[in-house]
């Protein structure tokens, strides 16, 4: 039987839950050596145990305890940043401290069941075919599993270590995606950064996320200097460090820039094709003007490179045809003609050309103007389409993305889904924790999604906690099983609002292009699936029905 994600997170609490006696025994250990002045036990050590049971006690929803850790904990801090010793004033406090410890941590009333199971109780397989691998190094065994549960919950293939030399050995025989390094090891306070400085002059550069109880500049400062992409203070906040390791594992060079050349001269349009390829640049040539509908649609453009006279219509009539098109409004169009009277060359940029090249260019030239155009439409785009909170395509790019890829569908009779997510209960969330606290668990599912779902998915926030996702060649039961591994993964991340920790689901709503076979049809379907899926309990997956009119909502 596969085990869900709740029951690997509740036997990791039970499991930290019976060791918690011996790390309160462990803390007044440490306390007494300290008192007696034991070689080599300092403040820090005791500081750094408090700090530990602090972080998990506040991830397995252990506040009482959490908070009378906190308390221990600063005060030790504090005593760490004077320059004499404690006196007794501090350690009759300091000893107070510790029994408040004690005794909030029986008021917790430390039960094994205090976890809430999300309502499905099988653990999402992977959505993609493939995940990256992270390695993780945490010396701390209830850290390290807690840790590895959440950032598997995002997609990622999860290989942990407790010791930083045994990550050092595996990196030789592979290399991952990306790792996770905690700062600070026993009798090793800067062991993370010294293994990864070790690693990167061999001249791997891994990306790298630290994890450390250390805030100061020092650890900071060895961080970066071993390469560290990101540092993390414990207790680490797995939806920031996911969301960071999808960013640093993702491809970062972007797209080439598609370029479709509309021009009947076969030879010369081929030449400039080949410049611009070499350049790093993808082309499509069209020698017939009057078939550029499709190669819009399929290609979708940066910018149209267009000779000025061709047979059937010339570059005027073609870019003005073009431009009471609303998606190509913007579109770059640039002229390449050897056309030379400078009066036809204003009336060309007037009919909605953006430049006008001369015939013959040099190849340096040609890129130049291209790539700059191109550039700056890309850049104007992303402010147009994309939401500006979780960099998904806001409401209109969405579903003109979604009447794209109805367009294809049917002209390849080929299956498509669209799907509507709904967060459940959001307004408890903003209520309870706070608007910041909402934000980001929006911004972790847009993150969830964005890692999770297919390279080719169409993914766009309508707006609110409501998001739509377009899946090209996708049956209705495809869909199903996707998004319902997708609700499963986000119903077991461990959001941080105000201390304590919570979770959150969604709803979906799901319509098939076999069943209602236009856009506006299918918004209506999804639309109304989510409805019946929130009105049958929340946290869970419906399919529209075929033909099935919208409910009357009152």
């Amino acid at each position: 039987m596969i085990q869900s994600v709740h029951d690997k997170l509740q036997k990791i609490r039970d499991s930290f839950i019976k060791q918690i006696p011996a790390q309160l025994t462990a803390i007044q250990r440490s306390y007494q050596l300290f008192v007696q002045e034991e070689e080599g036990t300092t403040l820090e050590e005791l500081h750094r145990r408090l700090h530990t049971l602090r972080g998990a006690g506040a991830a397995f929803g252990l506040r009482e305890m959490a908070a009378a850790a906190a308390v221990a904990e600063k005060f030790a801090k504090k005593a760490m940043e004077q320059d004499s010793m404690p006196d007794d004033r501090w350690h009759r406090q300091f000893q107070a401290y510790l029994l408040l410890l004690e005794v909030a941590t029986e008021a917790d009333n430390l039960k094994t069941d205090q976890l809430q199971p999300p309502a499905s109780q099988r653990i999402a397989p992977e959505l993609k075919t493939t995940a990256e691998v992270i390695y993780l190094c945490e010396d701390d065994d209830f850290q390290r599993l807690n840790l590895v549960t959440q950032i598997a919950c995002f997609g990622f293939e999860v290989i942990p270590f407790a010791d930083p030399e045994e990550l050092y050995r595996a990196v030789q025989d592979h290399v991952p995606a990306g790792i996770v390094m905690d700062m600070m090891y026993p009798d090793c306070p800067f062991g993370g950064s010294e293994v990864m400085a070790r690693i990167k002059e061999e001249g791997l550069n891994i990306p790298t996320a630290f994890i450390s109880i250390q805030d100061d500049i020092s650890f900071r400062l060895a961080a970066a200097r071993a390469g560290g992409n990101a540092y993390f203070i414990k207790p680490v906040k797995a939806t920031e460090l996911c969301a960071t390791l999808g960013n640093l594992t993702r491809v970062s060079a972007s797209d080439p820039y598609r370029i479709l050349i509309i021009d009947d001269d076969l030879h010369l349009s081929e030449v400039h094709a080949l410049i611009m390829e070499e350049a790093g640049m993808t082309t499509m040539r069209i020698h017939d003007p009057l078939q550029i509908m499709n190669p819009l649609l399929d290609f979708r453009p940066d910018l149209i490179l267009m000779d000025m006279y061709m047979p059937g219509c010339n570059g005027m009539e073609l870019a003005r045809t073009i431009r009471q098109i609303p998606s190509y409004y913007s579109l770059p169009i640039v002229f390449l003609s050897s056309e030379t009277d400078a009066d036809i060359q204003f009336e060309a940029m007037g009919m909605g050309g953006d430049e006008f090249l001369i015939k013959p260019i040099k190849p340096r030239h040609l890129i130049s103007s291209v790539t700059v155009r191109a550039e700056r439409m890309r850049n104007m785009k992303a402010l147009m389409v994309r939401d500006g909170m979780t960099g998904l395509y806001n409401h209109t790019t969405t579903k003109e993305h979604l009447e794209a890829a109805i367009a294809q569908a049917l002209r390849l009779e080929s299956e498509l889904c669209f799907a509507m997510i709904d967060v459940d209960f959001f307004k408890k969330v903003n209520d309870t924790w706070g608007h910041q606290t909402g934000d980001r668990v929006l911004i972790a599912l847009a993150g969830l999604m964005k890692q999770r779902l297919r390279a080719g998915d169409i993914i766009g926030r309508f707006g609110g906690e409501e998001f739509a996702v377009v899946l090209p060649g996708c049956s209705k039961n495809a869909a199903l099983l996707l998004l319902d591994r997708l609700r499963e993964s986000f119903a077991a991340i461990s959001f941080d609002g105000k201390g304590e920790t919570f979770t959150c689901s969604f709803s979906v709503g799901i319509a098939s292009l076999a069943d209602y076979q236009s856009g506006e049809a299918l918004c209506k379907a999804s639309d109304e699936a989510l409805y019946q899926a929130k009105t049958a309990g929340r946290n869970r997956v419906m399919i529209a029905a075929a033909g099935q009119p919208a409910a009357q909502r009152g």
